[in-house]
């Protein structure tokens, strides 16, 4: 989403016939609003509140109180897809429920072994020695990470590939977690959340001792739909909510969105299909098209994000509580923080204004069982798209068989290699590479960005890392 139009001057209520036709059905007067609490019946507009209101005497006890009530005894998982029948009187399908980013942490202590390890890794990716930096890569249950040159506070190292980004604290650090990790969407969709946090968990326990299990720091949940109802109509007046600012988005004059709330919970109601033209995401519309999608129709997308204050509030702390808490937290998020509403120009409470059908439709959405899509392969890697090494990838060489006048691809791919050859080994004086040095060199570099595989020393007989250790258990041998 991209430009943006804020909200700002009150509107007036439509009347009865208005709102039958941007609403789908015709408000009746007075009627109090369904699933909220006494003291959520009155407007509000205090910024990005998850207390209480005014006045309330309840603490965080009694709305987890209400999360609990939410929640089955059995608990609740995320799920990716949802069944078909999930469809109201205003053609409104849900086509996927699911927790679209999450963020953990690790109570615990590095060991002395990982922390001499990520230690000679990380001034190995401060090398000025290229092939020095190809040669941090921490190697983990079947990941291959790669190893930042520097750590984000309070954290000292940064592992990276295509599942997870991890951040580690020092030996001896006394106000960090032992970990910090951000697990990437498109695992939790394919893979789902709990085979994510038990894989993330592994390798954690690699690296360090922990102490209990992860807590939760963020969490998005997200539901993709589809609908007749006019979203681009959604005025500001039309939301109840506790939050005190929001943004209307549109990209090329085409309504995109809305983004309510910021801080410790916040709303995105945009146009997925709108985003996915600039980033396609093959694998989820594989999912829609399961939910019943017919490959045109434009997905929408109502995501929370919701952080550790507003979590703590809620009584999550542990991935556990998190997994067990979905639906509450759901509910919570759709019926006591916000709410899009059918104005009623005769009730100038709006927290008393009935509920749009399509809203009600989001309300509803379950919360299944949390499923892996076993027959898609997700890469731990980060190789380029198809896309990236074909067309732009091929800008070159187009360059080299137009300046030489050649059209036949195999005779230009030949005198490429040889005109790259002269060139490089033309410069082995300045650079002390030849061309075959230099291709190697800038392969083993690849190599570690894209996490393909372990990278080798090409002179000496140990890897730094093995050559570290030895030197650490002789020093420990030896009483030093």
């Amino acid at each position: 989403m991209h430009h943006k139009t804020h909200q700002q001057a009150h509107q007036e209520p439509l009347s009865n016939h208005s709102q039958q036709n941007r609403h789908g059905t015709t408000a009746p007067q007075g009627q109090p609003c369904q699933g909220l609490s006494a003291e959520d019946n009155e407007l509000t507009t205090h910024k990005n509140s998850v207390h209480t209101h005014k006045g309330a005497s309840k603490g965080t006890g009694e709305r987890d109180s209400k999360l609990d009530q939410n929640v089955s005894a059995e608990g609740t998982t995320s799920s990716n897809t949802v069944p078909s029948n999930c469809i109201n009187d205003n053609n409104t399908k849900i086509l996927r429920t699911g927790i679209d980013s999450l963020y953990v942490s690790y109570q615990g202590e590095l060991t002395t072994e990982s922390s001499v390890k990520l230690n000679t890794l990380k001034k190995l990716a401060q090398s000025s020695e290229p092939q020095d930096v190809a040669l941090a890569q921490y190697v983990a249950n079947d990941h291959v990470f790669d190893v930042s040159d520097r750590g984000r506070h309070p954290f000292a190292f940064i592992l990276s590939d295509n599942w997870y980004r991890i951040e580690i604290a020092k030996l001896g650090a006394l106000r960090a977690p032992l970990a910090h990790s951000q697990i990437s969407s498109e695992l939790l969709t394919i893979k789902g959340a709990e085979h994510a946090v038990t894989d993330l968990t592994s390798i954690v326990d690699l690296i360090g001792v922990t102490s209990n299990e992860p807590n939760v720091s963020r969490v998005d949940l997200c539901v993709d739909f589809i609908t007749d109802h006019p979203l681009e109509t959604i005025i500001d007046t039309d939301w109840v909510t506790k939050a005190k600012d929001m943004d209307r988005y549109t990209v090329q004059r085409q309504f995109s969105g809305w983004v309510i709330g910021r801080g410790k919970i916040s709303a995105r109601l945009y146009n997925k299909t709108l985003e996915m033209n600039k980033k396609p995401r093959p694998y989820l519309e594989d999912l829609w098209r399961q939910s019943g999608w017919d490959g045109h129709q434009d997905v929408w997308r109502l995501e929370f994000q919701i952080r550790r204050d507003c979590l703590r509030e809620l009584g999550v702390i542990t991935f556990g509580s998190l997994m067990q808490k979905l639906s509450g937290l759901w509910n919570y998020s759709t019926q006591d923080w916000l709410r899009l509403s059918i104005p009623n120009q005769n009730d100038k409470t709006q927290t008393r204004w009935p509920t749009a059908s399509v809203w009600e439709a989001l309300q509803n959405a379950e919360w299944l069982g949390d499923k892996e899509l076993n027959r898609i392969t997700l890469e731990k890697g980060r190789p380029p798209s198809h896309k990236y090494l074909f067309h732009g990838g091929l800008g070159a060489f187009h360059s080299f068989m137009a300046m030489e006048g050649i059209g036949d691809p195999s005779e230009g791919a030949l005198a490429f290699l040889r005109a790259a050859k002269e060139y490089h080994d033309g410069r082995e004086y300045f650079t002390g590479l030849t061309y075959y040095d230099y291709v190697a060199q800038k392969v083993a570099l690849k190599v570690k960005a894209y996490n393909a595989y372990r990278n080798l020393p090409t002179t000496k007989e140990l890897h730094p890392v093995d050559d570290a250790m030895a030197k650490a258990y002789r020093k420990q041998r030896d009483g030093e």
